[in-house]
């Protein structure tokens, strides 16, 4: 058989690829037919003399290439995320701006908007109406962000001089619906938090005393 007529089916299986690709619910596998249509493509229209639809899908197979290198990496940190055997707010600092707090300072007051969240890195904070110590490692917020209210219960005043990163509610929004793996992260942590807190109340429906919660009131 010549060889310009085994490219010339090249035209064919481009066809059947293209139309295979919208038959496809997983979008690795269709990034895949994609890159495999493009090749397709070019080697018939490099045989048919068709310059422009060549040129079209080598354009398009760098392209395809790069959203598939994407979704790969995406797929890779969901996996991680939800594999991870630790659960630790510390994970979200890279994302936050840090800040000093001095001994006395509110960080927010109760009925003010729920418009952060914030990781306690240092020092201790004390929620006044509830009595209630916090101290390194505490995640503030996480819930009120998501809360159909959406406003602290609590005041937040600095025992100490204290150090806690915060991230903005905007921030935590775009970044839920940018990163995946972030937002599996987030859901994770509030879930383990949940459960603690439900674990620490316990059957007697309280919490034992001196004991902070994992989930602090938002």
């Amino acid at each position: 058989m010549p060889w310009l007529d085994i490219l010339s089916y090249a035209g064919y299986l481009a066809a059947l690829l293209t139309l295979a690709a919208f038959f496809m619910t997983d979008t690795v596998r269709l990034r895949q037919i994609a890159l495999a249509s493009n090749v397709a493509y070019a080697a018939w229209a490099g045989a048919a003399h068709l310059y422009p639809t060549l040129l079209l899908h080598c354009a398009l197979f760098p392209l395809n290439a790069f959203r598939l290198s994407q979704l790969l990496r995406e797929r890779g940190l969901i996996e991680r995320a939800l594999a991870a055997s630790e659960v630790s707010p510390a994970w979200l600092t890279p994302f936050m701006d840090r800040r000093r707090i001095s001994a006395g300072s509110v960080l927010f007051r109760r009925g003010d908007p729920a418009d952060g969240l914030y990781f306690l890195a240092q020092g201790t904070l004390v929620l006044e109406e509830l009595g209630i110590e916090l101290y390194s490692g505490a995640l503030l917020g996480e819930i009120g962000i998501f809360s159909p209210a959406g406003t602290r219960t609590a005041t937040a005043r600095a025992k100490e001089d204290a150090v806690v990163y915060v991230m903005r509610r905007d921030e935590v929004l775009a970044l839920y619906r940018r990163d995946p793996a972030f937002g599996i992260y987030l859901v994770r942590l509030i879930t383990s938090r949940l459960v603690e807190d439900a674990a620490l109340t316990g059957a007697s429906g309280s919490r034992p005393a001196g004991a902070s919660p994992p989930a602090a009131p938002q």
